[in-house]
């Protein structure tokens, strides 16, 4: 089977809407903002449309506790490799989780294996009703140097408070209670 690296980035339930004022593409781009997270569009450009995703959706999930985000870090690492699967880098912020993960070339197994991931994580965390969004960006690393980036970009970029993980680590934080890496 081929296996290819990606930078998977899943978010949590009802944070990153259609519409949003950081920018938003729609499956398909069928409909897209003019600007994205870095070089935002227009303010009220989509309001609209945010407002109407904003009445339809539950109300937004955000993992408070380190505990549980570094629970959310552990229970993915460990599913993916049951999974026969391999991830060398893993953050959990407040809204959403990075990773660098090894998986098959075609997108919609990626993207079982990914929702397997997402279950045993909702699992384990003491949070009522769904935790994630649906889908997710599934990011391939078109060479060495974008797979190092990726890999940096997820180990040392990340928000205060966000629990983040490598191959790296101490490898004995998977299978033990012991806490992991939590950004200041």
């Amino acid at each position: 089977m081929r296996l290819l690296w990606r930078h998977v980035i899943i978010s949590t339930r009802s944070v990153w809407l259609h519409g949003d004022q950081r920018g938003f593409r729609s499956r398909g781009h069928r409909i897209h903002s003019s600007g994205d997270y870095k070089n935002p569009p227009p303010k009220g450009e989509h309001a609209g449309l945010w407002r109407y995703h904003k009445a339809r959706s539950m109300e937004p999930i955000v993992i408070k506790d380190v505990r549980d985000r570094e629970t959310i870090v552990r229970e993915f690492v460990l599913k993916l490799r049951s999974l026969g699967y391999v991830a060398i880098a893993v953050s959990m912020s407040r809204t959403h989780l990075h990773a660098l993960v090894e998986s098959p070339y075609e997108l919609t197994e990626t993207k079982k294996i990914i929702g397997q991931c997402k279950q045993a994580c909702s699992l384990r965390v003491s949070i009522d009703g769904r935790v994630w969004g649906e889908g997710g960006k599934f990011e391939v690393a078109r060479d060495k140097a974008h797979l190092h980036n990726s890999y940096n970009y997820i180990r040392e970029k990340q928000d205060s408070g966000t629990v983040v993980w490598s191959h790296r680590e101490d490898e004995n934080w998977i299978n033990l209670d012991v806490p992991v890496k939590v950004m200041k």
